[in-house]
């Protein structure tokens, strides 16, 4: 049996280009730092079984507070604490979020769609 580079498109290797929408989604819901983003994103169905790598999310993260899209505060949780930076959802990222929904909902109608057109033609053979 022939194996797959678990990294290629055809198994879902691109699929971190959706790290975007999780992470505001996961942030709508409370200010959060690092770490605790990445263990969120770990209990997405997305992401089930496979970790997302720290430094591509934390990429993502300093991407996104130079976008506008969060906005982040330094803090500690507890008194004598090391500080952490905590980001938080910010108008703009409100808006790109409502943006991603639009998108996702026609990609979840076209990939239905291409799923159908597969299906068909793996039957053909």
């Amino acid at each position: 049996m022939k194996t797959y580079d678990m990294t290629c498109s055809c198994r879902g290797g691109n699929l971190d280009k959706f790290i975007q929408p999780h992470i505001l989604v996961i942030l709508s819901e409370r200010p959060m730092y690092g770490l605790e983003i990445i263990n969120e994103l770990e209990k997405k169905n997305m992401f089930i079984g496979h970790s997302p790598d720290p430094t591509g999310v934390y990429r993502y993260l300093k991407k996104m507070e130079a976008d506008g899209q969060l906005s982040s505060e330094m803090k500690s949780e507890a008194p004598g604490e090391r500080p952490k930076k905590f980001y938080s959802v910010t108008a703009e990222g409100r808006r790109c979020l409502a943006s991603w929904a639009v998108v996702l909902g026609q990609y979840s109608v076209d990939i239905i769609g291409l799923v159908t057109e597969i299906e068909d033609a793996l039957e053909k053979k």
